[in-house]
C-alpha cells in the first residue's frame, strides 16, 4: 500500500526571539528574506513553521542529505524537488501542515472552521453540493469540508486556483478533472479545523506526526 505522512505543528505563541532566529538561520537567505516581510508574528511563524516541518519530513524519510536551497518552482510557482517525492504545505488559525509522500503526488488543506456568510462562496460550489451543504446537520462544516476538498485538489494539480473551484466534484470519495482522477481523504487534526488530503492513487495509509517547535527539540542541520 501507498503510504503519505502528515506533519503538523501548532502555534501556541511567538517564540522568544533566541528560539525563532535559529530556527530562521536553517533557510536559505531567500526565504528568510520572505518570511522577515510578513508583519504578524502569527504568518512569520506559519510560514517559518512549513518549511522547518518540510525539512523533519525530509530528515524521517531519508532525505536528510536535501536542502531547501535545492526547491524548484513550476510555471505556477508550486514548490518541488526534482528527487521524485512530493510534498505539500498548508496552514490556518493555529496549526500548519505538511503532507508528504514518496509514493503519490498529492496535495493538502487545512482550514479553520468559522461562522461565514455562504452568499459571498456562492460561486464555488455546484447546485448539488449547495444541497448537500444546506441539508447537512451542520452546515458550516460541511461547507469547509467541501472546500478543503476542492483546495487540496487544485493544489495536487499544481495549477491552484488557475482551476475554477466550481469545476471541481466529488463523488464517492473521487475527483475526475480534465481526465485525471483524484482521491481524497478528510483528516483529523483538530475538530474545530477541516482537513483534506488529495491524492493521485487510492487506498493511501496515511500516518501523522506533531512536532512541537516550542520544545526546542528541533535538531536538523
Amino acid at each position: 500500500m501507498k503510504t503519505a505522512r502528515i506533519f503538523y505543528s501548532k502555534l501556541k505563541k511567538e517564540l522568544p526571539k533566541y528560539l525563532y532566529q535559529d530556527y530562521l538561520s536553517k533557510l536559505p537567505l531567500e526565504l528568510q528574506e520572505k518570511n522577515q516581510r510578513f508583519i504578524r508574528w502569527q504568518d512569520r511563524h506559519a510560514n517559518l513553521f512549513g518549511k522547518l516541518l518540510l525539512l523533519e519530513a525530509l530528515n524521517k524519510n531519508g532525505y536528510d542529505t536535501f536542502s531547501l536551497s535545492d526547491l524548484k518552482y513550476t510555471s505556477y510557482k508550486r514548490p518541488y524537488f526534482e528527487q521524485g517525492f512530493d510534498f505539500n504545505i498548508s496552514h490556518a488559525g493555529e496549526y500548519v501542515i505538511c503532507a508528504f509522500s514518496k509514493d503519490v503526488n498529492l496535495g493538502v488543506d487545512i482550514e479553520k472552521i468559522s461562522n461565514i456568510n455562504f452568499d459571498h462562496f456562492s460561486k464555488i460550489m455546484t447546485p448539488n453540493q449547495w444541497s448537500s451543504i444546506h441539508a447537512s446537520t451542520n452546515p458550516t462544516t460541511t461547507f469547509f469540508d467541501y472546500w478543503t476538498m476542492k483546495e487540496s485538489i487544485i493544489k495536487a494539480d499544481g495549477r491552484g486556483l488557475s482551476i475554477p473551484l466550481l469545476q471541481i466534484q466529488e463523488k464517492h470519495r473521487e475527483v475526475c478533472y480534465e481526465n485525471k482522477q483524484w482521491y481524497i481523504q478528510h483528516i483529523e487534526i483538530n475538530e474545530a479545523y477541516s482537513t483534506c488530503l488529495a491524492t493521485n492513487v487510492s487506498d493511501v495509509q496515511i500516518s501523522k506526526c506533531y512536532v512541537d517547535f516550542y520544545e526546542n527539540k528541533f535538531n536538523i542541520i
